[in-house]
C-alpha cells in the first residue's frame, strides 16, 4: 500500500497549478533625486508562469525593463508590462523559450538591441504606435 500512496502523492503534486511568478522575483533600482523611477534589473531564473509587473513599487513608477533583466529565464510564458514603461534594454528578455505572450504598453518608445532573440515560443506581438526605435535583431529567433 505505501507505495500506491507515494505514487498517488507524486501524481497530486504533479497536477498542481504552477504559481504565477510576482514581484518577490524582481529585482530592480530607484533612480532620481526629485521624482523616483524605477527600473528592472532582474528576474529569478527559476521564476515561471504568468508575471504581471506592478505600475509602481513602494510608490515609485515603474519606467523601464533593463538590459538583460529577463535572460534566460525559460519558465516565464507571459508577461505583462505595465504603462509607464517607455524602454525595454539590450536582450532584457534574450532565450526566454517559453514566453507565448508578451503585452507591450502604449507608451513604450524603445526597444534595444537582440530584446527578444531566442524567444521562439512567443508567436506574435502587438507594437504600440509610439514606439520610435526598434534594436538590430531584435526579435531573431
Amino acid at each position: 500500500m505505501k507505495p500506491l500512496q507515494g505514487l498517488l502523492a507524486l501524481f497530486a503534486c504533479a497536477c498542481l497549478p504552477l504559481q504565477a511568478a510576482d514581484i518577490s522575483d524582481l529585482t530592480y533600482i530607484t533612480t532620481g533625486a526629485r521624482v523616483k523611477k524605477v527600473t528592472i534589473t532582474d528576474c529569478k531564473i527559476l521564476a515561471s508562469g504568468t508575471l504581471v509587473i506592478p505600475t509602481t513599487i513602494n510608490g515609485n513608477p515603474v519606467t523601464s525593463i533593463g538590459d538583460d533583466a529577463f535572460r534566460d529565464c525559460t519558465s516565464l510564458t507571459s508577461i505583462t508590462i505595465p504603462d509607464g514603461v517607455t524602454s525595454i534594454g539590450k536582450k532584457a528578455f534574450y532565450k526566454c523559450s517559453s514566453l507565448t505572450t508578451i503585452t507591450l504598453p502604449e507608451g513604450l518608445t524603445s526597444i534595444g538591441q537582440q530584446a527578444f532573440r531566442g524567444c521562439r515560443s512567443l508567436t506574435s506581438i502587438t507594437l504600440p504606435e509610439g514606439l520610435t526605435s526598434i534594436g538590430g535583431r531584435a526579435f531573431l529567433g
